[in-house]
């Protein structure tokens, strides 16, 4: 399996590329993490995008300027992003950029232009949107603002995310939604997304459990995570006090959080880090 790994600094402002290493590493049959220093509604998957067989040219995000211009899909593939915030040390799969399923993280996306432009009503139930995981509010909420997502995906340059006619067929990549999430921390620790998140109810608003992939690493504060109905995609993007980390995988929960935990448990306690 090819990889990229890379070194970077993390500005005040933003990112700067220093160095690129192809590199062909196989670890236990899973796509390793490289290295830098520095839901259709739940089940309704958008068939039409592109698989492995494409050209590999990943955008790069955090700004929106990249020598990268190309827009992959790869609704298949394995993804992990992790950044730590304290000096921008970042970690991925040679996957992380391209677009796939967004699921229930999609409405992360979508919150985001609701607490800028909706009204007080319409806030809480984005709150709620992320809280519980509720596809009803999100759809809500959707119909309202149908140009959320992309309008959010422009505002913080995350190029590998796009909108569709209904939410659950927009699709991101953790390297968006990590970059999506640190650029909160960043700006108001306070947002209500993040405090949606730290406050996520053990059960789903279908049912469905709340406990997997990325929130069972040390040091988490607050999870938000995705879905299909034929629970055959799970994804989650977690946050510390010190990192950011989000996670896809074709595969139960239970698949993901054994992809976390393979090619992120060494790391150990990121709020300690």
């Amino acid at each position: 399996m090819l990889l990229y790994v890379s070194t970077t600094s993390r500005g005040h402002r933003g990112w700067q590329a220093a160095t690129f290493i192809l590199a062909a590493v196989i670890v236990l049959g899973a796509p390793f993490l490289m290295t830098r220093g520095d839901d259709s509604p739940k089940g309704q998957v958008n068939s039409s995008g592109a698989g492995p067989e494409m050209s590999a040219t990943a955008p790069a995000g955090d700004g929106g300027t990249s020598e990268h211009s190309g827009f992959v899909e790869n609704a298949t593939g394995s993804q992990v992003s992790y950044l730590r915030l304290s000096d921008g040390f970042t970690t991925g799969t040679a996957t992380e950029r391209f677009a796939r399923p967004a699921l229930s993280l999609g409405k992360l996306y979508i919150a985001d232009y609701v607490v800028e432009h909706g009204t007080l009503e319409q806030q809480y139930l984005a709150f709620d949107m992320i809280s519980t995981s509720s596809d009803a509010s999100a759809e809500t909420l959707y119909e309202l603002y149908p140009e959320s997502i992309d309008e959010t995906a422009q505002k913080y340059g995350l190029l590998s995310t796009r909108g569709a006619e209904q939410w659950g067929s927009s699709v991101t990549s953790t390297y968006d939604v990590v970059r999506f999430i640190a650029r909160l921390l960043e700006d108001d620790p306070t947002s209500p997304i993040l405090v949606a998140m730290a406050s996520a109810d053990p059960l789903a608003a279908d049912g469905y459990p709340q406990n997997f992939g990325t929130a069972v690493l040390p040091g988490v504060l607050g999870t938000k995570w995705g879905w299909s109905d034929d629970q055959t995609l799970h994804s989650s993007v977690s946050f510390g006090t010190d990192f950011v980390v989000a996670a896809a995988v074709t595969g139960t929960a239970d698949d993901l959080t054994q992809l976390v935990e393979n090619q992120l448990g060494e790391v150990g306690d990121f709020s300690q880090r």
